[in-house]
């Protein structure tokens, strides 16, 4: 982790370059900075400014996310758990191509491609993906989303009240 820090910020200073702090340490441009959110726990987060200071690097090049190893080690791999984009569609095109990840180290963060509907049955929910034969893209079709929009282009497409959105919560 410390080295993919310093590979970003020497690249990063090739194109927009440095000055020197009071400190003598190399400082990015101020609209020039570096977010670390991977893998940051509390040891790697003192190995990462450790390995910037023997760089001569500022700490201020740099901010840290805060992901789930900063608390209690739940995480969106041990939960299984992640919100990605599966598909996406040109602007010219009435079609959309699907998107995904199919990691070879690790099957198990393989995530679902194309079109997608949240369905519920029998109160539990099911993803279900938009089909490639027409029994499935009827079924796709038919099926009500769970999901609901709620912002496009910066626009409010729906209003939930605060006291709606509690009681929803209150019997999931």
């Amino acid at each position: 982790l410390p080295d993919t820090v310093l590979t970003v910020l020497e690249k990063l200073e090739c194109k927009f370059g440095s000055t020197l702090t009071p400190t003598r340490h190399k400082l990015l441009p101020d609209c020039i900075r570096v977010l670390q959110g991977d893998g940051i726990d509390f040891r790697s987060l003192e190995d990462i400014l450790e390995a910037m200071k023997d760089k001569g690097w500022a700490a201020d090049n740099l901010a840290f996310g805060s992901g789930g190893a900063l608390l209690q080690k739940l995480h969106r791999d041990t939960l299984k758990c992640a919100f990605k984009c599966s598909a996406i569609r040109p602007r010219e095109s009435p079609d959309y191509v699907e998107i995904f990840k199919d990691p070879i180290t690790d099957p198990g963060k393989k995530s679902k491609k194309g079109r997608l509907k949240l369905q519920k049955i029998d109160g539990y929910f099911e993803t279900i993906s938009e089909g490639s034969t027409r029994e499935e893209q009827n079924r796709f079709d038919s099926v009500e989303d769970e999901l609901k929009e709620v912002f496009r282009d910066g626009i409010l497409m729906t209003d939930f009240l605060f006291e709606d959105i509690r009681g929803r919560a209150e019997t999931a």
